[in-house]
């Protein structure tokens, strides 16, 4: 599982700097560190990557949005004691909440949301109004208690998504409650 959230923040991280980084590409795809394994005479099974892979390819074509993270409570970031600048060392605080929006041609918005901390859930809230009729479409949450669960062949689906139940969107506004170290998805689609 954590090497899902780390893989997943990777990918919100290309996205938020697509501007600069053209082409990612992922190096194994079958075996070793890849999304899918394998064993000889045997199955075939998805790694916990899979998913978050997955889901940026399916949902995150269009235009990237700059979405910005703003937090009030003290708990909503790992804290940096020096309050140093961004660019120097040790960095700025860093928000538990990783995020990315991604505006497609035809309407609709996507939204990733990967919640880093390993004890609390977050109220998340997302305005969406200039993006006219929307509506819920897709909402994954992909998350397991043992940080350490992964998927083999005798348990391919120990780790695999699930519906994201805490989403309510209404007049543009959207309101999720990401659990803790999870990785999310919610795609709103046009009317």
């Amino acid at each position: 599982m954590e090497d899902a959230l780390a893989f997943g923040g990777a990918c919100i991280s290309l996205l938020n700097h697509a501007d600069r980084v053209r082409v990612a590409c992922l190096a194994q795809l079958v075996n070793v560190i890849a999304p899918i394994m394998t064993k000889t005479g045997g199955g075939a099974w998805r790694q916990t990557i899979f998913f978050p892979f997955a889901h940026m390819s399916r949902f995150g074509r269009g235009r990237i949005l700059h979405a910005q993270v703003e937090t009030e409570a003290d708990y909503a970031s790992y804290n940096n004691p020096d309050g140093r600048p961004a660019g120097t060392f040790p960095a700025p605080d860093v928000p538990y909440l990783k995020t990315a929006a991604v505006a497609e041609q035809g309407g609709g918005l996507s939204l990733f949301l990967l919640n880093r901390d390993l004890k609390q859930e977050m109220e998340v809230g997302v305005e969406a109004r200039s993006f006219g009729p929307l509506t819920v479409h897709e909402r994954l949450e992909l998350r397991h208690d043992d940080l350490m669960a992964a998927n083999s062949e005798n348990t391919p689906d120990k780790v695999k998504p699930a519906p994201l139940q805490s989403v309510a969107f209404d007049r543009g506004r959207l309101r999720a409650t990401p659990k803790p170290a999870s990785w999310n998805v919610i795609y709103l689609a046009p009317h």
